[in-house]
């Protein structure tokens, strides 16, 4: 066994001497690039697979938790600015019961959790304070759940009630948001972020609250909180509408005129008001019976005899007996009072908003395509593309222009030069990419096939068969090659001569027959000899 491993051994010696400079380096590059890669490969094998522990950690938690784990040796990594603890997964739920033997992460007691710590001694003012402050925290808490959200403070000012006062102060709130980068809130959000906080706080309307973020803009203040939003959408409304229309119009247009020969531009006026309309119609049917009726009469029958006494007046005259009309007279009064019954209709109309006051709608065409094309039928086009209504005041205006295509031949010779500049420096760089990968994979065939013929030279080496006196010459030849021989006599020398010769003679058949052979034992004496 021993033997075996040290031909083994002698023969690798043998193969690795007569590599020159050139390929040992390369060898020895080959196989750093082996213990490395298999180096890392390792590593990311058995690195462990991390889960967060805690996360949204507090500073002071997150320092008391990172102290337990240094005592405990765990190995663990901070990430998200240190509010996040990340450690082996398989080690997370026993870590968690761990910390949680250890009263950490403590936290911070807020929203109603505040509640639960009042006594029996608390004061009407603490009462107060510990509930506004539990509604804060509340109020936090949800707004931090919003996407885009890292944290929020929320400050309430809620009025006391007076019973004498007929005018109630009404309670504000101020919401200040930190938002992650990059994130804006639009309309429609910030619109929630006050419709959620009013609605949270009992007699709280939108208009009081105020929304600003971390960097002192203001994105709702009170009286103007819901106009802003309002506004967004009625922008996002028209400009969909627009582009609705105008996407109708460019359709046709393209496919008369090619693409990129005409533009299109509408401009809509959307009535987004809503209205609510209220009428009441009173109305009676023959034959229907009164609902109360009354009748008055009154008669009357006397004399016309004249009266004679009281005030002086020309009644009271001497001849105004034989001037007075004289006769009985009587008179019939009837009157009838009836309630008829009246059917009532009272109706209440709501407007959706939607409604479109005026549309404008604006076509140019290249003037090289268009000139010949009667602008009347395009007209007539568009306008039923958009729905126009002239009644309604909707105007239409077509134009042929010659168009200024410098920008976009510049940009288009622009991209074409850049497309070129890519595809040459990708040609290029495939071809440095393959010219390394061919040059490593020359040296590496190099390398393999000089390998791969010392190891079949040594494969198919079989031990020589010599004779006992071609031994002894060849170590003879050895021995000489190191040292000076003794003179001995010339007659005893020319006989050594002549057997020397003789073995030679067999010696150079052998070497002719079987050079391989011969060359492998020639380079295990060379080695030993530098042994």
């Amino acid at each position: 066994m021993q033997t075996a491993l040290a031909g083994t051994l002698e023969r690798a010696r043998s193969a690795f001497a007569t590599v020159s400079l050139g390929q040992k380096v390369v060898i020895g590059l080959l196989l750093v690039g082996l213990l490395l890669g298999g180096f890392f490969f390792s590593r990311w094998i058995t690195a462990p697979t991390q889960a967060p522990l805690f996360s949204n950690l507090a500073a002071s938690d997150a320092s008391a938790i990172v102290e337990e784990l240094n005592a405990a040796g765990v190995s663990y990594e901070l990430t998200d600015g240190g509010q996040t603890i990340m450690v082996a997964k398989d080690a997370v739920y026993d870590l968690r019961l761990q910390m949680s033997g250890q009263g950490l992460p403590a936290g911070a007691d807020t929203g109603y959790a505040l509640l639960d710590e009042q006594g029996i001694t608390t004061s009407e003012f603490q009462q107060q304070t510990t509930y506004r402050r539990a509604l804060e925290g509340e109020l936090s808490k949800t707004l931090e759940s919003l996407d885009g959200v890292n944290s929020a403070i929320v400050h309430v000012a809620l009025p006391e009630d007076e019973v004498f006062v007929t005018d109630q102060a009404e309670p504000t709130a101020s919401v200040l948001l930190d938002l992650a980068a990059g994130t804006t809130l639009s309309g429609e959000q910030i619109q929630a972020v006050t419709n959620l906080v009013s609605s949270s706080v009992e007699n709280m309307s939108p208009e009081q609250v105020t929304v600003t973020d971390t960097s002192g803009q203001v994105l709702s203040s009170p009286g103007a909180g819901i106009s802003a939003a309002a506004g967004d959408a009625r922008s996002q409304v028209e400009l969909d509408y627009q582009n609705r229309l105008a996407a109708n119009a460019q359709q046709i247009l393209d496919r008369v005129l090619g693409p990129n020969r005409a533009v299109v531009s509408v401009r809509a006026d959307v009535d987004l008001d809503q209205r609510d309309t209220t009428s009441k119609t009173y109305t009676y049917d023959e034959g229907t019976p009164p609902v109360s009726e009354s009748t008055t009469t009154e008669d009357y029958t006397g004399g016309g005899g004249a009266i004679v006494g009281g005030v002086l007046g020309p009644e009271n005259m001497p001849d105004a007996g034989a001037n007075a009309g004289g006769g009985d007279s009587s008179y019939t009064k009837e009157s009838t009072t009836a309630n008829n019954a009246i059917g009532e209709t009272t109706e209440v109309v709501q407007a959706a908003p939607g409604g479109l006051n005026r549309l404008t709608v604006s076509v140019v065409m290249d003037d090289a395509v268009a000139a010949n094309l009667p602008q009347a039928q395009i007209t007539a086009l568009v306008g039923n593309a958009v729905g126009l209504d002239e009644a309604r005041g909707d105007a239409i205006t077509v134009a042929a222009m010659p168009f200024d295509t410098t920008a976009a031949d510049t940009a288009a010779a622009e991209m074409e030069a850049v497309r070129e500049a890519e595809a040459s420096e990708q040609m290029w760089s495939m071809i440095r990419t393959g010219g390394i990968a061919a040059g490593i994979a020359l040296v590496v065939l190099v390398v393999w096939l000089r390998s791969r013929r010392t190891g079949q030279a040594e494969e198919d080496y079989e031990p020589l068969e010599l004779t006992d006196d071609m031994l002894a010459e060849l170590d003879r030849i050895r021995i000489a090659s190191t040292r000076d021989e003794p003179v001995i006599d010339n007659r005893v020398a020319e006989l050594e001569a002549a057997e020397r010769q003789k073995v030679r003679t067999d010696i150079s058949a052998m070497i002719s027959d079987r050079p391989d052979e011969v060359a492998a034992m020639l380079r295990g004496w060379l080695t030993e000899n530098k042994a």
